[in-house]
């Protein structure tokens, strides 16, 4: 899996050098692969409208679908786009702009969301080069679109379950296709707690609404959202980080219309921010503070409320996609999402 994954990030590497086009044996010498097994890679590529050949003869000249704009895009990388949910989470960011501008001379450019899905969709729409967000919504991402890699691991924590003992209804809330989705129907299937109905919602403000006006029985949530729901009386029964099958909240997605070496180089530097933050995890508070707009002293409480891992790990990735039981298509396509 991975060696196929490698290979085609090299091959759009090379392309993205080549916007001309190079013929596809030569593409076979290049690599060291046959023939055989780089037609395979090359009209999987087509699938994904990755690539395109041209027929000259009795040879097939192969040329990147991506626009020219975004070709040589390592060169001209002067900022950074970032997307990130609304979340307590990601205080490792001071560092990843830290390191950026000193060893890359690269501003970040945070861009926060309401969900983990519209920061996918703003991934896949090119609205951000990255986008630290549920590891669920990136897999379904990918699926629609295989735009971007997952190519670094994140943290875990964070989320729990409350209950609202004086609700007018037996329903539990979460944000849709996230990690509070998976361990809303983890802790449904495995009777955590009691058969009810599910409702979503697309912001801390309307799950704050819905648990105000005691419409929830449950509430799936994260950090810092958590406090307000313990603040309107929500009965914290037990965090998602309890349950066996939960590891990560966030992962890293980085686009595909990056070259080869931008997206080894900040994957690096991510991972490498990550481990800076574990040694200190109060520096960049402040400045968190301000880009996400969360009271500094909430995130003060947060700094341990995580475990952070910086590096993927692809058995939890498999794990993760055989929960969600993918069959249409086949579960093995998903597994070329992830950039090792």
């Amino acid at each position: 899996m991975c060696d196929t994954v490698n290979i085609e990030t090299k091959i759009l590497e090379l392309l993205s050098r080549n916007p001309e086009g190079i013929p596809q044996s030569n593409l076979a010498k290049a690599l060291g692969i046959s023939k055989a097994y780089i037609s395979i890679i090359l009209r999987e590529l087509e699938k994904q409208s990755l690539i395109y050949r041209v027929r000259i003869g009795n040879t097939y000249i192969v040329k990147p679908v991506i626009p020219k704009h975004c070709l040589g895009y390592n060169k001209e990388l002067k900022v950074f786009r970032i997307g990130i949910v609304w979340s307590s989470e990601y205080l490792f960011l001071g560092y990843f702009a830290k390191n950026l501008r000193e060893k890359e001379d690269i501003e970040l450019k945070v861009h926060v969301y309401p969900s983990a899905v519209q920061a996918v969709l703003a991934l896949i729409k090119g609205e951000v080069d990255a986008s630290l967000s549920p590891m669920v919504t990136q897999i379904y991402g990918y699926l629609l679109s295989r735009s971007f890699y997952i190519a670094g691991g994140g943290a875990s924590g964070g989320g729990y379950i409350y209950e609202f003992p004086e609700s007018k209804t037996d329903i539990i809330i979460s944000s849709e296709i996230s990690t509070m989705d998976l361990c809303r129907y983890l802790a449904l299937k495995q009777k955590y707690i009691g058969d009810v109905s599910t409702r979503y919602f697309s912001s801390a403000q309307e799950a704050t609404l819905l648990a105000r006006k005691r419409l929830a029985r449950y509430a799936v949530v994260w950090h810092p959202l958590n406090t307000e729901m313990e603040l309107i009386g929500g009965r914290k029964m037990f965090g998602c980080l309890d349950l066996e099958e939960m590891k990560y909240c966030c992962t890293f997605a980085i686009s595909r219309s990056l070259s080869y070496e931008v997206i080894e180089t900040m994957s690096k530097i991510y991972r490498e921010s990550i481990e800076m933050f574990k040694r200190d995890r109060e520096r960049y508070v402040e400045w968190y503070s301000t880009v996400v707009g969360i009271d500094t002293a909430l995130l003060k409480k947060a700094v341990n409320e995580y475990v952070y891992e910086p590096q993927l790990d692809s058995k939890y990735f498999v794990k993760i996609v055989d929960i969600l039981g993918f069959e249409i298509p086949h579960k093995i396509q998903l597994y070329r999402a992830i950039h090792l």
